[in-house]
């Protein structure tokens, strides 16, 4: 059981050092990534996404958000998210508020935004006695550790009706939430991440066939740069399927659709089909439920698709 839960511990070390927990549903929320996508539909998206991550392990990662954003007036907008992730033995919990500008280049064409994300942000570290190595090691204490950082993010957003494009920075600040160790052992900073991320839809067949491929670029200090590309079919607009190749070794098929009520249902299945982790774990379930609110001020110009 240890030799399984330090297994899981170096993989979950290794997603908390990147920080920013990971969402294969990108498309469907963007402006977790980029806060310059606030306002750039053409109504108010309240979003709710859950991630439950590597099942099989016990304690595996969970992520659960809610997230909101619409237009002010003609040209700003406004956004919030909260955001909770567990990796044991570490959590983290945090609210961020978005604000956006947008800048009509082309009524009919391109728009671009620019955005700002301030973040308050609560991490607490808790292991269990049992779990810990034997011996007196400086990085693993079982104390509880806790702590509230602030931090900022911000991005710009290029947006039409067939496209869209976008470069985002979070963490502006890298700010620390724990005093160095000792013995080489550094702060934990929240360093920089970079997001780019960039789509295009393709009328396929007369206007009730779609397909959108996209990208999403993700990048940290001293972490291998990982990709996540896919492609979504969509037909009338309302019901879709899509694929996701992410280049840490990772595969993931996505299927959604529209209700009446503008509700929209996505769900997202990921496996890793290589290394280590993959005899221990079968797979990564993500869920998305969205509301998309009818709003007049967020219909003030044009907007990327239709959800």
């Amino acid at each position: 059981m240890k030799k399984l839960f330090f297994i899981f511990f170096l993989f979950s070390f290794f997603a908390y050092s990147q920080q920013d927990p990971l969402l294969t549903q990108y498309s469907v929320n963007g402006m977790y990534y980029n806060p310059a996508v606030a306002g750039s539909k053409a109504y108010s998206p309240f979003v709710i996404q859950t991630r439950q991550q590597w099942l099989g392990f016990e304690g595996a990662p969970l992520t659960s958000l809610l997230s909101y954003h619409g237009a002010v007036n003609n040209r700003s907008a406004l956004g919030g998210m909260l955001v909770f992730d567990k990796t044991t033995p570490s959590m983290q919990g945090y609210l961020q508020l978005n604000y956006a500008y947008h800048i009509p280049l082309d009524y009919d064409k391109v728009n671009v935004s620019f955005g700002l994300g301030a973040k308050l942000s609560y991490y607490r570290v808790d292991f269990e006695p049992d779990d810990l190595p034997p011996g007196i090691d400086p990085a693993f204490s079982s104390q509880a550790f806790a702590n509230i950082t602030g931090d900022a993010s911000s991005g710009v957003y290029f947006y039409g009706r067939n496209f869209y494009f976008g470069y985002s920075i979070n963490n502006l600040l890298e700010s620390s939430f724990n005093q160095k160790v000792g013995y080489g052992f550094g702060s934990n900073n929240n360093y920089k991440h970079q997001y780019g991320m960039a789509a295009y839809r393709f009328n396929i067949i007369d206007n009730d066939y779609h397909l959108e491929p996209s990208v999403l670029i993700r990048k940290m200090r001293n972490i291998e740069t990982i990709y996540d590309f896919s492609l979504r079919f969509y037909y009338l607009k309302s019901n879709w399927t899509g694929v996701t190749y992410r280049s840490n070794n990772a595969l993931a098929f996505t299927v959604g659709f529209l209700t009446k009520n503008n509700l929209n249902i996505a769900y997202s299945y990921d496996h890793y089909i290589g290394g280590e982790i993959t005899q221990y774990t079968i797979g990564t379930h993500e869920l998305s439920i969205s509301i998309n609110i009818p709003s007049a001020s967020s219909q003030r110009h044009i907007s990327f698709w239709g959800y």
